[in-house]
């Protein structure tokens, strides 16, 4: 349910302080979550009698403070659903050029998966008694991949909030991502095909469309 947020928000404070912003909040949820948890939360545990029998069970020495680590998980989701989930997929299909765009989404969205796919299969063993053994250290992991989140967001994301993929690909030319929002278009659509003196097309685009049967 936090997903229906960004709808509003990627659009009144644009891509970049999206994810900036929810980079910031994943981090601070994660390292929270790793702290807690090696200090005196879910890597503090005892062992309990099975009732049904078997192997004993193990139960944290603090419950409030395992509880405080569920409750930044369920932050760290709301940070995640309503920036990074739906932002990045919105920030994909813009900065790319014209000539790679499809491209670009293309491996874009299997790096996604390939990713996703591989933390899927490595975290189990990461934090298994057995094999790992992290537990709650893993969170720590997590922190340090945010943090990168957001070192590449204020460095490296440009604002596309309210531009064109034409525009995008003018203002990647002429300015950098930390100065992209105060980027402003230097001709309407109309003027770049002639179409703004008094409303009649220029003699060269009249041409240009008898010869071609388009504008474009």
């Amino acid at each position: 349910c936090s997903t229906p947020i960004s709808f509003w928000t990627v659009e009144k404070f644009g891509r970049r302080p999206l994810l900036i912003w929810g980079a910031f909040g994943m981090m601070i949820c994660q390292l929270i979550v790793a702290v807690v948890g090696v200090t005196v939360g879910f890597n503090h545990t005892h062992d309990i009698p099975n009732p049904a029998g078997g192997d004993p069970l193990s139960r944290s020495n603090n419950i409030s403070a395992v509880n405080a680590q569920i409750a930044f998980i369920a932050i760290f989701i709301f940070f995640f659903a309503s920036t990074w989930g739906p932002g990045a997929w919105v920030l994909i299909g813009e900065i790319f050029p014209l000539p790679i765009r499809s491209r670009g989404v293309a491996l874009s969205t299997a790096s996604n998966w390939l990713w996703n796919t591989i933390i899927a299969v490595i975290t189990p063993y990461m934090v298994n008694k057995d094999e790992g053994n992290l537990r709650s250290s893993v969170f720590f992991i997590w922190f340090g991949l945010c943090t990168c989140a957001f070192v590449y967001s204020y460095f490296l994301v440009p604002e596309t909030k309210g531009l064109s993929l034409e525009q995008v690909d003018r203002m990647m030319e002429e300015t950098n991502p930390r100065t992209s929002a105060k980027w402003v278009p230097h001709e309407t659509f109309a003027t770049s095909v002639g179409h703004a003196n008094g409303g009649k097309l220029d003699l060269e685009v009249v041409e240009d469309v008898e010869r071609k049967g388009s504008v474009f």
